[in-house]
């Protein structure tokens, strides 16, 4: 090192370049203390980008704020729409889609279709609109988010010098619902790696909000307070509730009681404006308008009321707002404010629009403060944090506060981008930490059970080559409000019966996970009707040593082997990651598969 020492230029003179050649054949952690954390909140309606340089002196956190706009011009804001548009293999994204134009919107609800729509809210089928699309949603996801990083590394790289970026390691993250499905969970982390972000770490969209907000507003807080996180995004609306373990040396959260979610978010406000403008002018003057002049006019009308209006509504009734449908050519209706291709539409009107989503989002808070009640009764909560676009909603915010008196209700200054900042911070080192977090739902597998005649009478059976009768029951070995810590390891014990002579490819074994939502997790399937396959882990034996395999004989004389393995489960914030042991060694060769 001396002679390294010796070897190194003076500040005023130092050549990165060069430094960074001369690194070339030095072992890698001379390069790995350099870094930058890159988080993407891929959202429904807007997705946004921030990043730190954690190692550098005086180093924040910040948001890309510079992208491509319309017609090669700057679009200055944190966050993008989430569109894309194809002609042919060429992809416009994000701000510089021409929003007027048939645009691809949503792509992350379909990474998870599965979700269910609220009955306020114009029912559609999700397979349906998939069967439409050019490419699959994962596809299309990997499309946005690569076209969206390529873009921002390009901003980042502006901040250092090319040779220093060189240099770093690139550490990314990925916010994901809280209670998005684990199969939606894997294809965002395909889409993200077939955009070429690897590896990725998840992070729950409430849980990032958090780190950032308890930063933002300084907010005062002492060992066992809890406060309750109400991320109200475009698509969803995610809640966790939180109790302080401790201060110092850092932070330490966990979470209070299982996170919870509706589809309750401000894309619903534009689906129930549309049906309101239906009901002004009828179904055909609502198609016609939205094909004149190649869509401009209804174009301009959802424009004014989606930037204009509903940030700006606070909930008073003597409030009037004005959008205009130009050169649509409609009829007047004095009576309901329909004068010259102008709808005055007053505060009554929006309450009407804003009713179903407030009286869902407040029912969801609601019942996050009074399960936290429950299980703390003296202690009471600190407060609520809103965050995300439709969190930032003066509205919103007062109907908390008269609903949940007595609670502090906080919006932070910047909640459009508290999910991309927080989720850097996750990342920074004595940031602050979730220590645990709790089960949403029953994980466990299905397999042979010695029968009983009081839990499984009714059920088929089977008689096992011992001679001991047996039926196919459920063993939950996760359960629902079950403190999972971080990177805690869940073993699923199996094993499985092979005949004499048997060949090397029936030692891969293909295993189901299950999972279910149930309050109390049934013995049989037919107990239930939440109970769905999570996963498939397939998990190749073929190399594990014969002698781990117990020979036994069957009541027939005949020979069988009995495989005893465990599929050993990794939780992570926001991931299960899967691997396999015979007899306590890890096999390498263990791939999980999803549902469609």
């Amino acid at each position: 090192m001396d002679g390294l020492k010796k070897g190194l230029p003076s500040k005023e003179t130092f050549d990165f370049g060069a430094f960074a050649d001369a690194l070339n054949n030095i072992p890698s952690r001379f390069t790995a203390e350099e870094t930058v954390i890159i988080a993407l909140d891929f959202g429904t309606t807007f997705s946004g980008i921030a990043y730190c340089f954690p190692n550098r002196q005086n180093s924040k956190v910040a948001a890309v704020v510079n992208w491509p706009g319309p017609n090669g011009e700057a679009h200055n804001a944190p966050k993008i729409p989430t569109l894309l548009k194809y002609n042919g293999t060429k992809l416009t994204w994000g701000a510089a889609v021409n929003p007027v134009a048939d645009n691809i919107v949503g792509v992350k609800l379909l990474l998870d279709p599965d979700q269910e729509t609220p009955h306020y809210l114009p029912t559609t089928n999700a397979r349906r609109e998939i069967g439409k699309l050019p490419k699959k949603p994962v596809q299309l996801a990997a499309d946005f988010i690569r076209a969206m990083y390529d873009h921002a590394l390009q901003q980042i790289s502006n901040e250092v010098t090319e040779a220093y970026m060189k240099l770093c390691q690139k550490q990314y993250v990925l916010s994901v619902p809280a209670r998005w499905s684990d199969a939606a969970k894997n294809a965002t982390l395909q889409a993200a790696r077939i955009a070429g972000l690897h590896p990725v770490t998840l992070i729950k969209e409430p849980e990032a909000a958090a780190l950032h907000t308890l930063k933002d507003l300084s907010f005062s807080l002492k060992k066992e307070d809890a406060f309750v996180v109400c991320d109200a995004g475009g698509g969803t609306v995610d809640l966790i509730a939180y109790e302080v373990e401790d201060l110092n040396p850092q932070l330490r959260v966990k979470e209070l009681v299982p996170g919870t979610m509706g589809m309750a978010g401000s894309l619903g406000l534009n689906k129930r404006f549309e049906e309101a403008v239906k009901d002004l002018i009828g179904d055909e003057e609502l198609f016609r308008i939205k094909k004149v002049n190649e869509g401009k006019s209804w174009f301009r009308a959802i424009t004014q009321f989606d930037r204009e209006v509903k940030p700006a509504f606070r909930g008073q009734l003597s409030e009037e707002y004005f959008i205009n449908f130009p050169m649509a050519d409609l009829d007047d209706d004095p009576d309901r404010g329909l004068e010259s291709n102008c709808w005055r539409m007053t505060g009554d009107d929006l309450k009407k629009i804003f009713a179903p989503l407030i009286t869902d989002i407040l029912r969801l808070i609601n019942d996050q403060v009074n399960e936290v009640k429950i299980r703390r009764p003296q202690k009471g909560i600190t407060g609520i944090f809103l965050v995300g676009g439709f969190g930032s909603s003066v509205y919103l915010k007062s109907c908390v506060q008269k609903a949940q008196p007595g609670i502090q209700v906080l919006q932070p200054s910047d909640a459009w981008s508290a999910i991309a900042k927080g989720a850097v911070l996750a990342k920074l080192p004595n940031s602050a930490v979730v220590s645990s977090t709790k089960a949403t739902q029953h994980y466990g597998v299905e397999s042979m059970d010695a029968w009983s005649p009081v839990l499984d009478y009714g059920e088929q059976t089977v008689m096992h080559p011992d001679g001991v009768l047996c039926v196919s029951a459920f063993q939950w070995y996760i359960n629902v409000d079950d403190d999972l810590e971080l990177d805690q390891v869940v073993r699923f014990p199996y094993y499985r019966t092979l005949l004499d002579g048997f060949t090397d490819d029936e030692l891969i074994f293909v295993d189901e996970l299950f999972e279910c939502r149930d309050k109390t997790a049934p013995r049989h399937r037919s107990k239930s009707e939440t109970v769905k396959r999570n996963c498939s882990v397939r998990s190749d034996l073929r190399g594990v040593d014969r002698t781990k395999f117990r020979r036994k004989n069957a009541l027939d004389g005949n020979a069988y082997y009995e495989v005893d393995y465990e599929l050993v489960v990794k939780l992570e914030s926001a991931l299960m990651t899967f691997s396999c042991e015979v007899g306590g060694k890890t096999l390498a060769s263990v791939e999980a598969s999803y549902r469609d």
